[in-house]
């Protein structure tokens, strides 16, 4: 079909605004009703067929189905039956009514990696039915419903987006089981399925989750203010979300627990798998504003009397391996965690194979538990550190804190220096 086409005056292409509230004639050319809504059938390909109208005569909708219609224009439909059934209108499994499910709703805009309002709705005749192709988004589509001098002038031209470009919501029609993968969206960088689900309401927010797969999910979650993910997981299923906090940094997930309710809090650990759990729950123990409330176990630590092929091939051998891995810790013996240096990845991958781990490490600026997750930021962006290792008073090594997670207390928040085109757009 390719992109929405914006010709208003191509007598093939229809706005929804054009047509609802207009007249029905029959053969005679009398009026029995008003064009109520629209209905398409969803599911048949990226731009849905018109299957009828809903018209209204009086207090009563009854069905007109496409077979029916001669002819639909601004102007108003015009019957091809002399017969008409006036039995109640009743949907039937996919058909979404235009006016009641899409027009002034929230869509997705999967290419501009943003949300719209349904302004107006574009249908183009295609081999001789209707289809649902495009969504304006302007302010004239606006206007244009309230009427041909309304705000004459102030507003030119529509803004189209191709319906294959957008996403609905299943939580839109209430009515009807509907199932809306959201495929595309799942596509999207977790930032940006973030920032969509927190600006949604509660209901699609759970819908958009609930078409996730784990993984996406969990980088998503880890993405969000950890309130607004609690509230999201906790009217997941148990069982679906301890999944999704399993897959997430135990960092992040113990921020996410610790905003929900400790009874709540306390089933879903206990539903994780035992060792992310204890991970999480460590993490539970610290001052949220503290350095160890801010860092991560998932680090990799290695004895210093090792090889660096040697530490490669533990590296290779590791089922899950943190997925930021900058630095290697280097350690007495993994019986006491004792912290004696640091070798970045990239030596490590250069270093001759016969290199030690003793050899090859630099001295740590490793950071007590307590102190402030501010000022554990401060540090590293004083030694431009990419990973900051937390060590116990007697240097056992406990986690690491990660860049990104500092540069969240030290930078403002995106909204107060980025556009909202860069963040929607790279």
């Amino acid at each position: 079909m390719g992109a929405a086409r914006a010709a208003s005056t191509n007598p093939n292409v229809l706005y929804a605004s054009q047509i609802l509230g207009k007249p029905i004639l029959d053969v005679q050319g009398e009026p029995i009703g008003r064009v109520q809504d629209v209905v398409v059938q969803f599911g048949s390909g990226p731009h849905p067929p018109v299957k009828g109208l809903v018209a209204r005569q009086g207090h009563r909708d009854f069905y007109l189905d496409w077979s029916q219609v001669a002819e639909l224009s601004p102007a108003g439909a015009r019957l091809a039956t002399p017969k008409v059934d006036l039995r109640a209108f009743e949907r039937r499994p996919g058909e979404v009514l235009l006016r009641k499910d899409v027009l002034d709703k929230q869509l997705i805009d999967v290419n501009g990696r943003r949300l719209v309002r349904a302004n107006d709705l574009q249908l183009a005749r295609v081999y001789g039915r209707y289809r649902l192709v495009g969504v304006d988004v302007s302010f004239q589509a606006i206007a244009r419903r309230l009427g041909p001098h309304a705000l004459a002038g102030r507003f030119r031209g529509s803004r189209l987006i191709d319906w294959a470009d957008v996403e609905s919501f299943t939580t839109d029609v209430p009515t009807v089981r509907l199932r809306v993968p959201h495929a595309r969206v799942a596509r999207l960088h977790p930032v940006e399925i973030a920032q969509i689900m927190e600006d949604l309401a509660p209901r699609q927010s759970q819908e958009v989750l609930a078409s996730l797969d784990d993984e996406t999910a969990a980088e998503a979650m880890q993405e969000m203010d950890p309130d607004d993910a609690a509230d999201l997981l906790e009217n997941l299923n148990q069982e679906r979300a301890a999944d999704i906090l399993e897959e997430m940094e135990p960092d992040d997930a113990a921020d996410v627990l610790a905003e929900m309710d400790e009874e709540r809090a306390a089933a879903l650990l206990h539903l994780m798998e035992p060792d992310e759990a204890a991970d999480v729950r460590e993490l539970l123990t610290y001052a949220e504003d503290s350095a160890a409330g801010m860092m991560t176990t998932e680090f990799v630590s290695l004895p210093r009397h090792l090889t660096a092929a040697d530490a490669l091939q533990r590296l290779r051998e590791l089922e899950e391996p943190p997925e930021q891995l900058y630095d290697l810790y280097v350690i007495d013996a993994f019986d006491n965690q004792r912290l004696t240096g640091v070798v970045p990845l990239r030596d490590l991958v250069l270093a001759s194979s016969e290199a030690a781990l003793s050899a090859l490490s630099q001295p740590p600026h490793p950071v007590s538990p307590g102190i402030s997750a501010r000022e554990a930021a401060a540090i590293m962006a004083e030694y431009n550190l990419v990973m900051l290792p937390v060590v116990d008073e007697d240097e056992r090594l406990l986690g690491v804190v990660s860049v990104d997670d500092a540069m969240e207390l030290l930078l403002p928040e995106p909204h107060e220096w980025l556009a909202p085109s860069r963040i929607f757009r790279p």
